[in-house]
């Protein structure tokens, strides 16, 4: 198998930067070796297919690796420049160390987890690229996509035609607010392939037939007649076919109110065509009505998105149903949605806590399955210890959330250090061997911050 043409520049910050030439087929796995990647776009085609291969990957050491293209020409292919993290003209580290330091860091930030399935795999990854850029996620204009637009590094697996799993799997992040929406496009798609590689066209209402000529209808002021432009056609002049006046001035003696169709295949004439879609992707002939209307979103990472892109999803969905008295993250959110309305309408204050359960990793493995009877203990815990306008979920397999209705945050905030300070004496008691820490947070909620604000300060240690 042929190799890449790597060489490693220099450099005095002791950071493996390669320097990339010459694009084979090659094992990318070795690129894990290097912290950063530099690609030179002399050829375009290499360079693009290199880099999706990187960002494709599932492993993170690869798909997240820092890839800079070295081009002294300004144009540079949308897709390459939105897959990489920036374009440089010189191949002097000094330029880009600073950016390979800062995506190293935050990318240091994440814990190892486990994906038990395609689609947590791919929120996973997409959620991490995002937190380690600090970007969007934005669509670019893509006319080789038949969507007409594609994602950076999330559309490289829907690349078989399945972009209907694309769109569930973009709006189970929406509706489980990781992502934060903004509308960019508004599209119509093929019922049958989702793409919008789509031709309008009239039809016959007859035979179906698309071979259609059109000619204005002509109405007569003084007799009132109408017809088909032909019928007036006497020579170089207008003449009414009913009266046998001219017709010399339209506004004056005549007007042209609309347009009158007629097939060439059954010669039906007509007035109102159908509307067709037809797909060149498929070749599916769509009814207008039944083409799907899809908006299109720039993604940005809510504060829950953050938290779950740092540690994973772990069993969150599972845990949050198997409390007794602990209502669904996307519960918890509309009742603070409706606790921040009613602070900024009435002016009157209400709290929201957090109570994080924090162990060594070392301290978790030592727990297995013991942790989810540990976070079962401590739920019910405060559950008793609350009163029952309280409102609580628990999120991200280690963080209980509160809502405390007309409730001051230092009233909240007491009330959590006690349930703190218990649950650590009963803990010690029950668990000498491990270390546990439990962080409280009480913040006041008013009508001037947002739920996202509210939540990204509770769940942030």
């Amino acid at each position: 198998m042929a190799e890449l043409r790597i060489t490693k520049l220099p450099n005095i910050y002791n950071r493996e930067i390669a320097y990339i030439t010459l694009y084979e087929e090659s094992d990318i796995r070795q690129l894990a070796l290097y912290d950063a990647l530099i690609l030179d776009y002399t050829d375009a085609t290499g360079c693009l297919k290199l880099l999706r291969l990187c960002r494709s990957s599932f492993i993170g050491s690869i798909y997240l690796i820092p890839i800079f293209i070295y081009s002294i020409e300004k144009n540079i292919d949308p897709k390459v420049e939105s897959m990489s993290d920036g374009i440089i003209s010189s191949l002097q580290v000094e330029g880009i160390i600073t950016k390979i330091d800062k995506l190293k860091s935050r990318q240091a930030n994440l814990t190892t987890v486990d994906s038990d399935t395609p689609d947590i795999r791919i929120m996973t990854k997409i959620m991490r690229y995002l937190y380690t850029r600090e970007i969007k996620l934005q669509p670019i204009v893509d006319p080789h996509s038949s969507l007409g637009y594609s994602y950076p590094i999330l559309s490289e697996h829907y690349n078989n035609g399945n972009i209907s799993d694309m769109f569930r799997l973009t709006d189970d992040l929406i509706n489980r607010e990781f992502f934060k929406p903004k509308f960019v496009d508004r599209l119509h798609l093929c019922s049958n392939c989702y793409s919008s590689f789509i031709n309008y066209r009239e039809t016959c209402p007859k035979c179906g037939s698309g071979d259609l000529v059109t000619e204005n209808l002509i109405h007569h002021f003084v007799c009132a007649y109408v017809g088909p432009e032909h019928d007036f056609h006497s020579g170089d002049y207008l003449v009414c076919p009913k009266c046998n006046r001219m017709l010399r001035h339209i506004g004056v003696d005549y007007d042209k109110p609309s347009l009158v169709y007629t097939c060439r295949n059954c010669l039906n004439t007509f007035q109102e065509p159908n509307m067709e879609a037809f797909c060149f992707s498929c070749q599916k002939h769509n009814p207008v009505e039944t083409l799907i209307d899809k908006q299109i979103y720039s993604f940005e990472l809510t504060p829950i998105g953050e938290e779950t892109a740092l540690h994973g999803f772990g069993k969150e969905i599972k845990e949050e149903l198997d409390l007794p008295g602990f209502i669904t993250f996307t519960t918890f959110n509309i009742f603070l949605k409706y606790e921040i309305e009613r602070a900024k309408n009435n002016n009157r204050l209400s709290s929201a806590g957090s109570l994080i359960l924090s162990l060594a990793d070392a301290d978790r493995h030592k727990l297995g399955v013991g942790y989810s009877k540990l976070v079962t203990e401590i739920a019910d815990f405060m559950k008793n210890a609350t009163t029952s306008t309280d409102i609580l979920s628990f999120i991200n397999n280690n963080t209980f959330l509160i809502i405390s209705p007309d409730s001051e945050p230092a009233r909240l905030h007491n009330v959590l250090e006690n349930i703190r300070q218990s649950l650590l004496k009963l803990l010690l008691s029950s668990l000498p061997n491990i270390h546990i820490n439990l962080i409280i947070k009480a913040i006041p909620i008013s009508g001037y911050k947002s739920h996202n604000e509210i939540i990204g300060e509770l769940i942030m240690l």
